[in-house]
């Protein structure tokens, strides 16, 4: 756990993002008063899909998997969040139980407030509710995008698909309009978020590597302007 000593400077920086920007010095000191810091590693479970929805998170560094399983256990949906981000939006003010699973894709630091806390003073704050709002609408947008684009009964596109939404969602585009991920993805991520085996995932890579569409080194994409 990080030391309580340098939250100041975690609450200083929650201020210039979205979701705490319209919280006033008072409302981010009952947040810091009720806040904790702590580090996971790799794999490690933040918490379990139907665990009781009692924290809010912010990603301070890393990457985080979240993973829901429908009733039946037969379909699993995806998404990430990466650095910066806070999450789950997701039953805010009804939910009792979290939607899904929370892993760490990498080692991470998380932040996190008690839920109690973090939507009482959005009662309080009608800008900030405003915000959270906004936030909310973009996931939903995206996350329809992502999964109508991967509704593919081909393989291989679904796999293209798959890595489009990584360069989008995860990706860093520079001046030369090259987009990189700078978190580490396996052929099985690719894999498994695509629907398709690990063998077909590598083959359709190893051909867009081929035709300079992509370059994977030491599990980080980096995808051609042109892709």
């Amino acid at each position: 756990m990080i030391s309580s000593e340098v939250y100041p400077k975690y609450i200083e920086f929650l201020k210039t993002r979205p979701e705490f920007s319209e919280f006033s010095q008072e409302e981010m000191h009952i947040l810091m008063n009720n806040m904790k810091v702590k580090q996971f590693k790799k794999g490690q479970v933040l918490f379990d899909q139907a665990d009781d929805r009692n924290r809010f998170y912010f990603v301070a560094k890393g990457l985080v998997r979240a993973e829901r399983v429908d009733e039946t256990g037969d379909f699993i949906f995806y998404t990430y969040i990466k650095e910066n981000l806070a999450f789950p939006y997701r039953g805010m003010f009804k939910d009792q139980y979290y939607p899904y699973t929370a892993q760490a894709m990498t080692n991470i630091e998380i932040v996190h407030f008690p839920m109690a806390t973090f939507e009482n003073l959005l009662l309080k704050n009608t800008d900030m509710m405003v915000k959270v709002i906004q936030e909310m609408a973009t996931i939903i947008s995206e996350t329809e995008d992502n999964i109508q684009q991967m509704v593919n009964p081909s393989a291989s596109q679904r796999v293209i698909q798959a890595l489009k939404i990584f360069g989008k969602t995860l990706g860093n585009q520079s001046a030369n309009g090259e987009i990189s991920i700078p978190y580490p993805i396996t052929i099985q991520e690719l894999a498994t978020v695509s629907g398709t085996t690990r063998e077909t995932a590598g083959h359709i890579l190893k051909k867009l590597v081929k035709e300079n569409y992509i370059s994977y080194e030491h599990k980080k994409f980096v995808f051609n302007k042109n892709f």
